[in-house]
């Protein structure tokens, strides 16, 4: 595995955007070694910043060598960590708001605008949590 804090490390920013590729990198990396059980919950815990080791190790599921329980309790702190109910209509609105009261003089202000509100809007419009009108 590799070392904490180089390159081919795992990084977890501690936010829930960041969660989904940090646990699919350590995973990937602690297949590759045969990592199981306890040792596999412990070699997670080993790539958290201090305040994230605390929280994690400080859970019961930490203590036994269930990973896939483990895992699921620290899911259960990062909601929608696997991208689903991640945006709300409140956040689209903010975004149309903070755009409306700027000038764009360019192109590139306009495309930033589109894939800021896109970037909410798609998930919304899959999940059925906002209309047409609200587009």
């Amino acid at each position: 595995m590799p070392v904490r804090g180089t390159t081919d490390a795992p990084k977890f920013d501690g936010t829930t955007d960041n969660l989904a590729d940090f646990i699919d990198l350590y995973e990937q990396l602690a297949d590759d070694v045969g990592l199981q059980g306890l040792d596999h919950i412990k070699g997670i815990i080993c790539y958290l910043e201090r305040d994230d080791r605390e929280l994690w190790g400080g859970m019961p599921e930490a203590q036994v060598s269930n990973y896939n329980a483990f895992m699921k309790e620290v899911k259960v702190m990062y909601p929608g960590w696997d991208g689903k109910r991640r945006y709300a209509l409140s956040d689209l609105q903010a975004i149309a708001h903070e755009y409306a009261n700027k000038t764009m003089p360019s192109y590139q202000e306009l495309s930033n605008y589109l894939r800021a509100f896109k970037k909410i809007m798609q998930p919304l419009l899959a999940e059925d949590r906002i209309g047409k009108a609200e587009r």
